[in-house]
């Protein structure tokens, strides 16, 4: 049988969860497909294996660098050019790789030409993306506004093509934001979580919190550390993990001079590989992140997966992946110290969440994730 030809868009590899997800829609197709991948960044499929628990190789993908003498496009402290990589991304696909059976936009809303497929984690860039941006607590404004749409103009981008994609997104929530924002239905996929380690059982697992996501200041993890030392004050003998694989170099600045502040107990660990994260979140028992209106939440979902209890804001797609336990849940820095604190205070309790939380594991695995992907895919291309 004649391999399909599928292209896959993807603006800029920096590390996080849109990253993990496009990994393994590339791994979920190379057998049966013929790939290419479109980016800005220069990849060794060998560094993408090692973060994300993915076999990818150059024999199994034609790797598409555009414009590869404006590096500064994939530079991962340039987040202000998020919207030129966007529209320049799809605008070459537009004009120069148009032979292929199906086309996927692995980041957000982009208009392929005709008819494709859109993973959209953060409704950013369509015509009604404001109402998102102020939900989610992103930069908005008239200047902003106009700044996107020059772009749109001078790239040829046409809203009412983008909204001709097959769109689907991380959960309810984000649907729920994109119907709000666009009129237009997406399907759910929840993205996926690969841990190498085995689980450790509770009674062996250290008394602390895991908090990882990428040093920027909308993961507000200056809050995390607060928390922690709140509940620290009480008595309790804890600690906090802090794992990143990207950051704003002013906030990570700020983060770094909190953990020196906290060096007794605040550790931050910095590109770790899969084995070494699987490894550490399941050498403890509990994890915390602090940004509210979250559209998904990898980490969270790593934590669960990992047989660890997490502490979210009540706000956002997060709680799907706990199945909504409002102990879990806080809206202030006082209510996730209280909550904190009874749950380490009751065995009979922390069992509970533990039962609650391994039957949300399923939904999260590799086969899940690369079974329905694949179903997708032959359903709008056959």
């Amino acid at each position: 049988m004649t391999q399909r030809k599928i292209a896959v868009l993807f603006p800029a590899f920096f590390g996080g969860g849109a990253e993990f997800v496009t990994a393994w829609m590339l791994e979920s197709l190379k057998n049966e497909n013929r790939l290419s991948l479109y980016t800005f960044s220069k990849i060794n499929f060998s560094e993408i294996n090692y973060r994300f628990g993915t076999t990818l190789s150059n024999e199994d993908i034609d790797l598409h660098v555009i414009y590869p003498s404006l590096g500064f496009l994939s530079d991962p402290q340039r987040y202000y050019l998020m919207t030129i990589r966007q529209h320049l991304l799809a605008s070459h696909f537009r004009r120069n790789c148009l032979d292929f059976d199906w086309s996927i936009s692995a980041f957000n809303e982009m208009d392929l030409g005709r008819p494709g497929i859109q993973y959209i984690h953060v409704p950013l860039f369509g015509h009604g993306n404001e109402k998102a941006r102020r939900i989610l607590k992103y930069p908005t404004s008239p200047i902003r506004t106009l700044y996107q749409r020059t772009f749109e103009l001078l790239t040829g981008y046409s809203d009412e093509r983008m909204k001709g994609n097959i769109t689907l997104t991380n959960s309810h929530w984000t649907a729920d934001l994109i119907k709000d924002s666009y009129g237009i239905n997406a399907q759910i996929l929840h993205p996926l979580v690969f841990l190498e380690s085995s689980e450790i059982l509770w009674a062996n697992r250290e008394n602390g919190f895991i908090i990882s996501g990428r040093l920027t200041s909308d993961k507000r993890i200056e809050t995390a550390i607060e928390i922690i030392n709140r509940v620290r004050q009480e008595q309790h003998d804890l600690h906090l993990h802090i794992v990143s694989s990207g950051y704003d170099t002013q906030y990570r600045k700020i983060i770094m001079e909190m953990r020196d502040q906290n060096a007794q107990w605040v550790f931050l660990h910095e590109n770790l590989n899969r084995a070494e994260f699987s490894r550490l979140l399941s050498q403890h028992r509990y994890g915390i992140h602090a940004r509210a209106n979250e559209t998904f939440g990898i980490s969270i979902a790593e934590m669960v997966c990992s047989g660890c209890i997490p502490f979210i804001p009540s706000k956002g797609g997060q709680i799907e992946i706990t199945g909504n336990i409002p102990a879990l849940q806080f809206d202030t820095i006082d209510e996730a110290v209280e909550k904190i604190i009874l749950i380490l205070h009751s065995p009979t309790q922390q069992k509970e969440l533990l039962n609650k939380l391994a039957e949300r594991r399923k939904l999260f695995t590799c086969d899940t994730f690369c079974e329905k992907f694949k179903l997708y895919i032959d359903q709008v291309i056959n």
